[in-house]
């Protein structure tokens, strides 16, 4: 009778931990600079499904600025081809490379396409790198 009672909480254990798996897709970008309070867009990669949707933007020094000041906005759009974009946030600011400003996440996002307008907001030069993870639940 253990025996019977182990595999089946075995079995159990073994469907549970299928079911909570999930489809990972992560993106480095390639790096932006921003030239004192220039303004730059980075459009990230298309959506297609219902996907938790992670970005994260990792500032670095240029040149020989002494700051990593600058702002972004995320934008959303529901067309694959026209130019129809809706701001998802207000402009956060990121002062520094472990600031959580440079952390935004969105849960069953199902909008088609992401992107981010960076702005510069100190005279120096910075240097941003965009990260992205979807993730995508084994049972959506």
């Amino acid at each position: 009778m253990k025996r019977l009672i182990t595999i089946i909480l075995f079995s159990l254990f073994v469907v549970f931990t299928y079911g909570q798996s999930a489809t990972v897709l992560p993106q480095e970008y390639t790096a932006l600079t921003l030239n004192g309070a220039a303004n730059d867009t980075m459009e990230f990669n298309r959506i297609k499904g219902e996907y938790d949707v992670s970005i994260q933007f990792f500032p670095a020094l240029a040149g020989s600025g002494d700051s990593l000041h600058f702002s972004h906005v995320i934008y959303q759009s529901n067309s694959l081809g026209d130019a129809v974009w809706t701001a998802l946030s207000t402009a956060d600011t990121v002062s520094t490379a472990t600031d959580s400003d440079a952390i935004y996440a969105i849960s069953n996002f199902v909008g088609l396409r992401l992107r981010a307008i960076l702005t510069g907001i100190s005279t120096d030069t910075v240097t941003v790198t965009p990260y992205t993870v979807y993730k995508k639940h084994k049972n959506e």
